[in-house]
């Protein structure tokens, strides 16, 4: 009797946990991700002006010819109830597959307005050259102060400018940028008051890295600081 009934209480789990998993499956099918685009700039949500996408286009069509290197702008009108890191990862590497499988160099800009949500993904071949800690800068200090004023073509325009402009950087730089970054923010959270001595270390490097080089005539584009990722407004 006892072993009658625990094979049934087994049946009856194995059955639960293939619902579960057919499931689950149905909705990752259910799941609407859009097509890779033929370019560089895929606009589902609409939120970029012709013009603006014309010139995305062009300046990163030139940067890939140039170094190689996928950086893809997408707008999504939505998530579908995912979350956007989920979203992105599925996007970057199993939908669209940024950056090429070998040397993974790529990097996707996912913005999704109507859950005020965006996300930089970074394919590993670019991360000695671009950190989560600046991935978060470019999102929180350059993207999302365009967003907040509802100017969605500045706010991609300048955030891809400071992209290129750190990924321009040699490994070494970009290290040193990133960990100085890091411990401001640090130096910053466990602040209780005053002026962190973090926040000097991250705006001499800012100063070197940054505005030095710009002094000199370099002719470069504006350089930005960057931050942590997530919604804006």
């Amino acid at each position: 009797m006892n072993a009658a009934f625990t094979t049934l209480r087994r049946a009856f789990a194995l059955l639960l946990a293939g619902l579960w998993l057919a499931l689950a499956g149905v909705a990752a099918q259910a799941q609407d991700y859009p097509p890779r685009p033929d370019g560089p700039v895929y606009d589902g949500a609409n939120i970029l002006s012709a013009g603006t996408k014309a010139q995305l286009d062009q300046q990163l069509r030139a940067y890939n010819a140039q170094t190689g290197r996928a950086i893809i702008v997408a707008t999504v009108p939505s998530l579908g109830g995912e979350s956007i890191e989920s979203y992105a990862t599925t996007l970057y590497t199993d939908k669209w597959g940024i950056g090429g499988a070998q040397r993974d160099t790529g990097l996707l800009l996912l913005i999704a307005p109507n859950e005020r949500k965006m996300r930089i993904e970074v394919g590993y071949g670019l991360h000695g050259y671009f950190g989560g800690i600046m991935a978060g800068r470019v999102i929180n200090d350059v993207i999302a102060p365009r967003f907040k004023e509802g100017n969605y073509d500045a706010g991609v325009t300048e955030g891809v400018g400071a992209i290129l402009a750190h990924l321009a950087k040699s490994p070494e730089d970009a290290v040193a940028i990133e960990e100085a970054a890091k411990a401001a923010e640090q130096q910053r959270s466990r602040s209780d008051g005053g002026f962190p001595f973090g926040v000097l270390i991250w705006i001499a490097f800012m100063f070197f890295f940054f505005v030095l080089p710009l002094l000199a005539g370099r002719g470069r584009r504006r350089r930005y600081k960057a931050s942590g990722a997530g919604p804006w407004g």
